[in-house]
């Protein structure tokens, strides 16, 4: 099963259309859903039931369908993008993974929204199975025991109570590679929101070496 992900559905009817056309091309539908992607937007998200699929050959006979359609994703372990649950059973030798994810995207935006999302999934998972015994922790005394070592695991950091900075993060997006650094972002978030304590704490990303900062850098701001 694979799941495509298409934008420009600001009509009504553009699903039918979509999935029309996708059965008269041979595919065998699954489920099928549409999103709202902003006031005026939404996403379509529809199953296949093929093994893999030609991802160039699909953008173009969307695209030829309406011009604003765009292939925006595709998802499943047999397009070639590995399932959260290997991202998280292979912690904390993820990183090819979680690009090999990221790949899965077309778009940058949605890229970095489905990279924080996993990202969430995967935190909260390792809190809860590496972390969440014993009496819980607040901040920062939790950022320090828990979330820090968590993140040492995958790469050299420099953290304060406030501040978390990876001097050469395996997810950023050098050499031309995918720049994953929302993953961070969301494991970070997803990790401190499944803590009882700590669920109060906000993380996010303010400086990438991607865009020419020194270093992959991200706030943690909360209530005492």
């Amino acid at each position: 099963m694979v799941t495509i992900t298409i934008s420009g559905a600001d009509k009504s009817g553009s699903l039918a259309r979509i999935s029309t056309f996708l059965v008269r091309k041979g595919y065998r539908l699954g489920a099928q859903q549409v999103a709202e992607a902003g006031p005026e937007a939404q996403l379509m998200k529809i199953s296949l039931e093929v093994s893999q699929v030609d991802k160039a050959k699909l953008a173009a006979e969307i695209k030829g369908i309406n011009p604003d359609f765009r292939l925006i994703g595709v998802e499943g372990i047999q397009s070639g993008a590995p399932a959260l649950r290997e991202i998280a059973e292979r912690f904390p030798d993820i990183a090819p993974l979680v690009r090999a994810y990221a790949e899965s995207f077309f778009t940058p935006e949605t890229r970095d929204q489905e990279l924080f999302q996993a990202g969430e999934k995967i935190g909260a998972f390792n809190y809860e199975k590496e972390w969440s015994l014993g009496s819980p922790l607040k901040m920062p005394v939790a950022l320090r025991r828990t979330l820090v070592p968590a993140l040492e695991k995958l790469a050299k950091m420099e953290a304060t109570d406030t501040s978390i900075a990876f001097p050469d993060s395996p997810f950023w997006g050098g050499d031309g590679q995918v720049n994953c650094c929302e993953f961070l972002t969301g494991f970070m978030q997803g990790f401190l929101d499944a803590g009882p304590l700590t669920s109060n704490t906000r993380v996010q990303k303010t400086g990438c070496r991607t865009k020419g900062g020194p270093l992959c850098t991200y706030a943690v701001s909360y209530d005492l």
